[in-house]
């Protein structure tokens, strides 16, 4: 994957920033973000010559159009996520994430984009996702429960994006990541919540019983899966799950091995006011046979890595 000029949109995010580390040697990156989070400043990507940062919304058509100037390659990133926002911003998060994904790709279409790679989410199967392959029937909760704006916003803009590209001609794919965890994460996520707080010194908070079931997928293996579909002229059409089957574990067995590595860390059960997802596994079939994609990093490995950065945040400064 060389030699293009590619428009990562969250591109100051958690994920972002390790797929615009892995794209920047060989093409010209734009990263356009809102700065909701930032993971940026804990890189150096604004000194590459090949990266450039561009503050916007993608909700601002005008910011939008202006980024895609030149660009032939998109990846859409942004997106308003994490489970309180669900509560707190519901109608923001289906108007950034369905009108926000509209825009990008009115503005992609008319720019002359010939590749779009769109982030959904593996809440488009709702609370029991036991194994789903991407044929799996979508089980999200009713519109009474706040919960599932997200889910939804997410599966509308799959449909977005899978139209717009057969009646355009653009090479589009979606990914549905399966808790993607690593340094950097500045989100919300069980991972980086106890790998933060082991960090600091404070309590590992499990909401409910901790028997929910996640499989685990280290940020080095998503970014690999994205340059694979980058780079693989079958992807076109296509939608994959990413994540790693192998390396599943309860929310309260997740909490055990972080503070198995954070000697002194403790937990805390706490009861669970929302709705629970129970269970999210993957079937990744699909993307072994299209793509070659093969997760490489295991849970615990993983776990170092992450703890590992999140204790060098924790540290003080040294004094002048």
């Amino acid at each position: 994957m060389r030699d293009n000029t590619i428009l990562l949109t969250g591109g100051a995010g958690f994920i972002g920033t390790h797929l615009a580390e892995r794209l920047c040697g060989g093409n010209k990156l734009v990263l356009f973000d809102s700065f909701r989070r930032n993971s940026l400043k804990d890189t150096t990507l604004d000194a590459h010559p090949n990266v450039s940062i561009v503050k916007g919304n993608i909700l601002d058509r005008d910011s939008v159009a202006q980024a895609l100037r030149g660009v032939d390659t998109v990846v859409h990133l942004a997106a308003v996520a994490g489970v309180s926002s669900y509560y707190n911003e519901s109608l923001t998060t289906l108007k950034v994430n369905i009108g926000g994904t509209m825009n990008l790709l009115e503005c992609a279409v008319e720019a002359g984009v010939k590749r779009f790679v769109d982030f959904s989410t593996s809440e488009v199967f709702g609370p029991n996702a036991v194994l789903v392959d991407e044929e799996s029937m979508h089980g999200i909760g009713p519109v009474s429960e706040r919960r599932w704006v997200y889910a939804t916003s997410k599966l509308a803009g799959e449909h977005l994006v899978l139209r717009t590209g057969e009646q355009h001609g653009i090479h589009a794919t979606v990914l549905r990541p399966f808790n993607v965890y690593g340094p950097r994460q500045t989100g919300e996520g069980a991972i980086s919540n106890f790998c933060s707080a082991a960090a600091r010194g404070d309590a590992l908070q499990v909401y409910g019983d901790g028997y929910a079931v996640r499989a685990w997928c280290y940020v080095s293996d998503m970014v690999e899966a994205v340059v694979l579909v980058l780079s693989t002229d079958t992807s076109a059409g296509h939608t994959f799950n990413i994540g790693n089957p192998h390396e599943i574990a309860t929310t309260v067995g997740l909490a055990r091995r972080v503070a198995a590595l954070a000697p002194g860390a403790r937990i805390e059960q706490r009861e669970m006011a929302r709705a629970e997802v129970y269970a999210r596994i993957p079937k990744i079939e699909k993307a072994k046979k299209l793509l070659g994609f093969v997760p490489k990093v295991g849970l615990d490995e993983g776990l170092r890595n992450t703890i590992g950065w999140f204790k060098e945040q924790a540290q003080p400064c040294e004094s002048q």
